[in-house]
This record gives structure tokens, C-alpha cells and sequence, in this order.
């Protein structure tokens, strides 16, 4: 059942995160499609994470229903349904230079989600089992963190972040969101930042990381593709200044998580 308590303004922060996450390979849909501002979405899967918004947590897929009740419910809050698209394709036999044409013509944009499931089968190769969307039981409140590692540290980011365009608040959830994977053995997550993680929020908060915090990237790399890409996502205002606090809060798990 689908809770009462999801409004329009948490499916749209859903889509949001689906901008700037993707949508894994399992939750896509063939039937219908949530269409929002151009683009469209699978409608069950904004509903689980439209979940997380109002109560805390994704809502597992078992325990409502796509189609009409998903449907129904996303339509009384205002948005359109469209079903699948019905393309007729027209194949051609593939000679190298139309192959060849195929390649240079195919487009990876950040939200490209053949890129991030490359990621995965990558991770899935070296290691074996691989989660997808991880959950990570950790707040993303600064207050939470009086009493832990790197409090000022964090602090001080946090600070940053908030003179940086003036956004003072710029946490929209409580616990931190989803890592995209995780891989038990031996025991990480791994982040795919797509190039709307690189902006001057992000760049603020990397240069104001201890210099002792132990990283699974170069940290002046980062600092430098944040001046050469200089992304921007003003929707809502505070996108970058979130997304940087949220970058920053998976980059410190492991002294948080001690």
C-alpha cells in the first residue's frame, strides 16, 4: 500500500535524485512513464524513493503495486502517465563503416546510465557480489556529529557550504542517501561521480578536508576537474551545496562509521 503522506513535493525530489542518480537496471519500466519537465520516469520506482522523503526510508517494490495503483496515485497529485512508446525499428545489416558511424555517434552525458551499470559489471568482475543503491544508516544532520572524528573538521565544511551562495539549509533528509554501490567483500562503497558532482561547492568542501583523511581518489585531481567542469544544478537552489555535503559525508565514512 502506498503511504497517504507522499505529496507532489516528495515525488519531485525523487525525480531529482534520479536526475542526478539514475535508475538501476532492475526498476525500470516497459509499460508506463511518469513525465516530468521533457524527460520520463518509471513510476513505481519514484514512488519508493518519493517514500524516502516523507518516511525515512525506501519503499520496498513488494509492498504496493505498479499500474493502476501507482498510476492513479502519481495522476491525483498532478502528474501524467504516458504508457511505453510503441517505435517501429527498421534494421539494417551493420557494414563497418555504418558501424563505425554507430560508435562515434553514441553520446555519454552525466546521466548515462550504460556508464554507471559498466561500473557495476566492473565491480561485479573483480570482486563477485556486488549491491546496487546501498543503504547507509548514517545521519546527514552536522548536529549529529558533535561527539564523533573530525566534528570540526566537518563543522567547518558544513560552515563553508552555507557562506558559500548563502543557502543555509541545504540537508533535505534525515539519514544520508543511498550510496550507488557496495561491495561486501572485502567491504566498500564505491561512488560514481557523474560531472554534476564537480562544481565550486564541491571544490570548497575538498579543500577544506584534513590533509591526514585517507581517500579513494586524488583529492587535487577532484579539486582541479571542479574548476574545469564548474557543473551547475540550481533546481532546487541549493542542489550543489547539498550534493557536495552529501559527498563529503561518504567521503569521511570511514572514520564516521569507527
Amino acid at each position: 500500500m502506498i503511504p497517504k503522506n507522499i505529496d507532489r513535493e516528495h515525488i519531485i525530489r525523487a525525480i531529482r535524485e534520479i536526475d542526478s542518480d539514475g535508475v538501476p537496471p532492475s526498476r525500470e519500466s516497459r509499460n508506463f512513464f511518469l513525465s516530468f519537465e521533457g524527460r520520463e520516469y518509471p513510476p513505481k520506482y519514484v514512488l519508493s524513493l518519493a517514500n524516502k522523503f516523507a518516511n525515512g526510508e525506501e519503499l520496498h517494490p513488494s509492498e504496493f503495486s505498479g499500474g493502476q495503483e501507482t498510476n492513479s496515485f502519481l495522476q491525483r497529485l498532478g502528474f501524467d502517465i504516458a504508457g511505453a512508446p510503441q517505435v517501429k525499428v527498421v534494421r539494417k545489416p551493420a557494414t563497418p563503416k555504418r558501424r563505425a558511424a554507430r560508435v562515434g555517434q553514441t553520446r555519454h552525458d552525466e546521466r548515462c546510465p550504460n556508464c554507471k551499470e559498466t561500473i557495476r559489471r566492473m565491480l561485479k568482475a573483480a570482486y563477485g557480489d556486488v549491491k546496487y543503491n546501498h543503504r547507509i544508516k548514517v545521519s546527514a544532520g552536522i548536529k549529529d556529529y558533535k561527539n564523533r572524528p573530525f566534528y570540526p573538521e566537518l563543522k567547518k565544511i558544513y560552515s563553508e557550504l552555507q557562506n558559500c551562495r548563502g543557502h543555509k539549509e541545504f540537508v533535505g533528509v534525515a539519514n544520508l542517501p543511498n550510496c550507488d554501490f557496495f561491495v561486501p567483500n572485502p567491504g566498500f562503497d564505491v561512488e560514481f561521480d557523474e560531472s554534476q558532482h564537480f562544481t565550486l561547492p564541491r571544490k570548497i568542501s575538498l579543500q577544506n578536508y584534513p590533509q591526514d583523511l585517507k581517500l579513494g581518489f586524488s583529492r587535487l585531481k577532484w579539486i582541479s576537474h571542479c574548476e574545469e567542469i564548474n557543473a551547475k544544478d540550481n533546481n532546487p537552489p541549493f542542489r550543489d551545496e547539498q550534493r557536495a555535503w552529501y559527498d563529503t559525508l561518504r567521503d569521511f565514512l570511514p572514520v564516521i562509521k569507527k
